[in-house]
This record gives C-alpha cells, sequence and structure tokens, in this order.
C-alpha cells in the first residue's frame, strides 16, 4: 500500500514537507495517523490511499479501465 500525494500549489508544506506539484509516492508508514488525517483534510492537497501502486496507475492511464476492474472483481465472487 502506498500514499500517493498531489499538490495543488507546487511547493506546498504540510506535515513537514514540501509537496510537489507532480504526484509523489510515499510508504504508509511514513505518516502518522494525524498527519494523513491532516493531509487528507487540507484542500491544497489530493491525496489517494491505494492498495496497488502499479494498477493504479494503469487506471489513470487507460480510460474505462477502474470500471472494468471493478466488474471483473464482483465476477470472480
Amino acid at each position: 500500500m502506498s500514499i500517493i500525494i498531489t499538490s495543488k500549489k507546487d511547493g506546498f508544506r504540510r506535515a513537514g514537507l514540501p509537496h510537489p506539484a507532480q504526484a509523489t509516492s510515499y510508504p504508509d508508514d511514513r505518516f502518522s495517523p494525524a498527519e494523513l488525517a491532516a493531509l487528507q483534510a487540507e484542500p491544497l492537497l489530493v491525496v489517494q490511499v491505494v492498495e496497488d501502486p502499479a494498477a493504479e496507475q494503469q487506471a489513470e492511464d487507460e480510460p474505462g479501465a477502474k470500471a472494468q476492474g471493478a466488474k471483473a472483481k464482483k465476477e470472480s465472487r
């Protein structure tokens, strides 16, 4: 699992770090629960917690991939 953070304002600081305008991946243990909550509540940051970063990237790159993945997951049950 990882945390992907994108700042709406390049260099915006929160949780002791400057956050770039490009999506940046962090390990899930990088932030304390309180820091993660503050990051998620910050309107200038887009915070995604993803299980599989490779799958998340594929979903962003291919239109409809998320919907297809969800459908396949439901059908496999």
